[in-house]
C-alpha cells in the first residue's frame, strides 16, 4: 500500500500536477482551501461622479473605483495580481448605439473633493465612440474647449471624488460594472496574462484607446527672437528645433522661471497632459496632483498607422499608401476642433504588420497635411514617431499630447 502511494505521488510530481491548479495539488502542497478565493485588501476606494449631458439629455456616471486592489483566486485560475485602478475605463452605450467612456482620474492617496485634494475644476478624460459595439475610433474631450465646440455631443457640468469602501466597490461591481461595454477583448488585453500580448491577425481590430493631439501656444517676443536665430533659411512653416535650439530653449525657458510668459503662463506649465490625474484646462488648478499645468489650444491628430485602418487582408487604404511617408500623427488646426484628440491607435498588440510598424518605415508628423520638417535631418533616415516640441514659423510652439484610456496595469 505504501509503495502504491509513493508511485502515485511520483507520477503526480512527474506530470507537474503537484503544483497545478487542482484541489488535489493544493492539498499535497498544504494549500487546501474550502473557500473560492482569498482576498488580501491593501486597496483604497473612491466614488467618482461625473455629471454630463449627451445630446441634450442628462447623463451621470457614478463609478466606484478601487486602487491597488490585490486579489488572489485559488479555485479557478490560481493567479494573484494587483491592479492599479479598477475600472480603468468605464463605458456606457447610448440609446443611439454610440458609446461614452470615462477614464477615472487617479485619486489613490485619499484625495477627495471634500478634503480639498480634488479641485472643483477636475476634468476627467472622456471619449465618445461612434459605435459602442465596434469602438475602433474615438474622439476624446481633451480640454474644456471641446465642450464648447459646435461639434460637441457632450456638455460637462461637474465631477466629484469622495471616499468609498471596499463593500461599496464590491456592490458596484455586482450591479453596475456589468453595464461597461469596455472589455479586455475589445481593448486587446489578455486578462489571464497581461504580459502575454494579443497577436494581430488579418481582420483584427481593437478599441482605439491611444489618443493624440498637438497643443498650439503663441511664442512670446523673447522666445521668437531666439527661434529666429535658428529658423532655417528655407523658412519652413512647420519645423523641429535642432539640438542646439532645443537646448537653448530649455535653458532660456524651462530653467528660467522668470521668463516671459506664453499666453499668460510659464513654459513648463504646458508639459503635463496625460490625463492620469485629470486633464489640464485653459487655466491652472484642474489636476489632482499637478495643478500648475495648463492645456493650451489642443487640436486632434489622427494616425495613418493604426491597424484599425487595415482591410481584411492587412493592407492600408490606397489614399494612405499613396503618401510619400505615412503620418504617425497628423494634426488638424481648425477652430471647431479645438479641445479634441483622436483615439485611433492601440498599444500592446504583437505581430503587427510591417506596413504600420514604426521600427521599419520612415514616418512624419504633419500639421494641416504639411509635414513637419527636421533641420538637420536625423542620420538614421527614419522620421519621428513623436516629439516634445515643434515650431510654426517663428510664431507658435507645439507640444505633443498623448492620452491613454487604458493600460495593462489596470483592470475592468
Amino acid at each position: 500500500m505504501k509503495r502504491a502511494w509513493l508511485l502515485i505521488l511520483a507520477a503526480v510530481i512527474g506530470t507537474g500536477l503537484l503544483v497545478s491548479r487542482t484541489e488535489f495539488g493544493k492539498a499535497l502542497t498544504g494549500r487546501w482551501s474550502f473557500t473560492r478565493s482569498v482576498e488580501v485588501d491593501h486597496g483604497r476606494y473612491f466614488r467618482l461622479k461625473v455629471d454630463l449631458a449627451y445630446k441634450g439629455e442628462p447623463l451621470t456616471f457614478d463609478i466606484v473605483v478601487g486602487c491597488k486592489v490585490r486579489v488572489t483566486t485559488y479555485k479557478d485560475n490560481d493567479r494573484s495580481w494587483e491592479a492599479g485602478v479598477v475600472p480603468m475605463a468605464y463605458g456606457l452605450k447610448m440609446r443611439d448605439g454610440r458609446g461614452v467612456v470615462v477614464h477615472p482620474p487617479e485619486a489613490c492617496n485619499g484625495e477627495t473633493s471634500e478634503n480639498g485634494g480634488v479641485p472643483e475644476m477636475v476634468l476627467p478624460l472622456i471619449v465618445t465612440y461612434e459605435n459602442a459595439d465596434e469602438p475602433w475610433f474615438g474622439r476624446a474631450y481633451a480640454s474644456d474647449d471641446a465642450y464648447d465646440s459646435p461639434l460637441s455631443e457632450l456638455k460637462f457640468f461637474r465631477a466629484t471624488i469622495n471616499r468609498a469602501t471596499r463593500e461599496e466597490w464590491q456592490a458596484w461591481r455586482r450591479t453596475e460594472a456589468p453595464k461597461n461595454f469596455v472589455t479586455y477583448q475589445i481593448l486587446g488585453i489578455n486578462p489571464k496574462n497581461f504580459w502575454d500580448m494579443v497577436r494581430w491577425k488579418p481582420g483584427y481590430r481593437a478599441m482605439g484607446s491611444v489618443c493624440t493631439a498637438f497643443s498650439r501656444v503663441k511664442l512670446p517676443e523673447s522666445a521668437r527672437e531666439l527661434v529666429r536665430q535658428y529658423w532655417p533659411t528655407s523658412r519652413p512653416d512647420y519645423w523641429y528645433p535642432g539640438d542646439a535650439l532645443h537646448l537653448a530653449l530649455w535653458q532660456a525657458l524651462w530653467k528660467n522661471k522668470n521668463s516671459e510668459p506664453f499666453e499668460g503662463y510659464q513654459f513648463e506649465q504646458y508639459s503635463e497632459s496625460t490625463g492620469t490625474y485629470g486633464l489640464p484646462r485653459r487655466q491652472p488648478g484642474a489636476g489632482i496632483l499637478y495643478r500648475r499645468f495648463v492645456s493650451g489650444a489642443v487640436y486632434p491628430a489622427r494616425s495613418d498607422v493604426s491597424f484599425n485602418r487595415l482591410d481584411s487582408e492587412g493592407n492600408l487604404p490606397a489614399e494612405l499608401m499613396a503618401k510619400p511617408h505615412l503620418s504617425w500623427a497628423e494634426a488638424e488646426i481648425r477652430p471647431e476642433l479645438r479641445g479634441f484628440a483622436y483615439c485611433d491607435r492601440v498599444e500592446n498588440i504583437a505581430n503587427q504588420p510591417s506596413s504600420i510598424k514604426s521600427q521599419t518605415l520612415p514616418y512624419v508628423n504633419r500639421i494641416n497635411a504639411e509635414a513637419i520638417q527636421e533641420y538637420p535631418p536625423r542620420q538614421t533616415g527614419h522620421g519621428r514617431s513623436n516629439f516634445d516640441i515643434a515650431l510654426e514659423r517663428d510664431e507658435y510652439i507645439y507640444f505633443y499630447r498623448y492620452y491613454s484610456v487604458a493600460n495593462i496595469f489596470g483592470g475592468l
